[in-house]
């Protein structure tokens, strides 16, 4: 058969490529780069050679088997079983030389890195950054943490300032006039001077800035008192959130449907596009409410609100507290209240009285006497 001398071709092919392979690997890792590469090559080159050898080993005993005739009984057996263990030797010999291929490069590439200096682990690590990406990379994470963490609180300061009566339209006019100089605004403002029937008072409703409400403050001078500051704080996070979202998501829509109405080359009927430019209207709508919501709770969360409310001091009679004292003071006080409304309504119904009674005093005769005139004729009948 044709098949037995291929065989030692591809034997001596075989020991070739190893004896290569063994010469090539036992080069010290000191030898030139361009050397080991060229060596490479060749190695690779004597792969395909031999795949290419088997690959054709066997398609010529496929077509042998397939065309010589077959014997009878287990002489047949055994010449179809010879090709089988030909093709089957051929395969593992490609595996074989495959991996040592493998081997090779794997070796080789060791080699070239260790002349280079470069340690293996020094090439599979990424490379370095350099100090502009670091701290561009630092300022992106800094970014993102603080949109994470933003808040927005509505924050609200209510106080109640105790000055001279003297002094306190002059302390209120400089509240006014501090706030005129800071980023602050003035949104509501009421004065009302003594007189012999009210005390002294004043208040003032202010948006300012937080990092201004310190220098507002100092506004009030050492003479002015404050009895009482309240601070209280909403989350309005949420809120600001919800809002943006449906402006971004709204103005998309918005630009979509611009872009259908500059399309070109599309057919529409005239119901289409009343029907486009009619969503369009009602989407900006909906875009001008909600940015008009996002300036109120920008006004709310932007600059915290102040409300200053000043008085005259209060007149103490005793300096210790008294429960009863305080509970006398008040029926007191409501006694002569009641007494107060009394005497005022009585004042109000007296006219009204003073005329109802002169009213009748005109009207009574008169009834009386057209009553006696219509019961002569019944009293004299009854008499007759």
């Amino acid at each position: 058969m044709p098949s037995t001398p291929l065989l030692p071709k591809l034997s001596l092919q075989k020991k070739s490529t190893r004896s290569s392979f063994s010469h090539s690997s036992s080069l010290p890792y000191s030898s030139h780069l361009s050397d080991q590469r060229q060596g490479v090559a060749t190695h690779w080159t004597g792969g395909l050679r031999v795949a290419v050898s088997v690959l054709v080993a066997a398609g010529v005993l496929s077509s042998l088997s397939a065309c010589s005739p077959r014997d009878e009984g287990g002489g047949g057996g055994g010449s179809a079983a010879k090709p089988e263990m030909m093709r089957h030797e051929g395969v593992q010999n490609l595996k074989q030389r495959s991996s040592s291929d493998s081997s090779n490069r794997a070796r080789k590439a060791s080699a070239e890195m260790a002349i280079a200096g470069i340690s293996p682990r020094a090439a599979s690590a990424p490379a370095p950054r350099s100090a502009a990406q670091s701290e561009a990379v630092a300022a992106a994470a800094e970014d993102s943490d603080a949109a994470a963490t933003a808040r927005f609180l509505a924050v609200r300061h209510e106080m109640v300032i105790e000055s001279p009566a003297p002094d306190l339209a002059g302390l209120w006019n400089a509240v006014k006039a501090r706030c005129a100089m800071l980023d602050c605004q003035v949104e509501a403002s009421a004065l009302e001077r003594e007189t012999s029937h009210s005390e002294a008072s004043a208040y003032l409703t202010m948006r300012v800035n937080p990092r201004d409400f310190a220098a507002l403050t100092e506004a009030l001078g050492a003479d002015a008192k404050v009895l009482n500051h309240e601070t209280s704080s909403e989350d309005k996070t949420n809120a600001v959130i919800d809002v943006e979202a449906q402006i971004k998501n709204r103005s998309e829509y918005r630009d979509s449907l611009r872009e259908l109405l500059r399309e070109r080359g599309v057919k529409r009927t005239l119901s289409d596009l009343i029907e486009i430019r009619d969503t369009l209207s009602q989407v900006q709508a909906e875009i001008d409410a909600a940015q008009a919501q996002r300036k109120s709770l920008e006004r709310e969360t932007a600059k915290q609100f102040v409300r200053m409310r000043f008085q005259t001091p209060q007149i103490v009679l005793s300096g210790t507290y008294s429960p009863w004292l305080q509970t006398w003071e008040q029926a007191w006080g409501a006694l002569t209240g009641s007494a107060q409304g009394m005497v005022i309504a009585a004042a109000a119904l007296l006219p009204w009285v003073l005329a109802l009674g002169v009213t009748l005093l005109i009207v009574a005769p008169l009834l009386r006497r057209k009553w006696r005139a219509g019961r002569a004729p019944k009293v004299q009948a009854a008499v007759s």
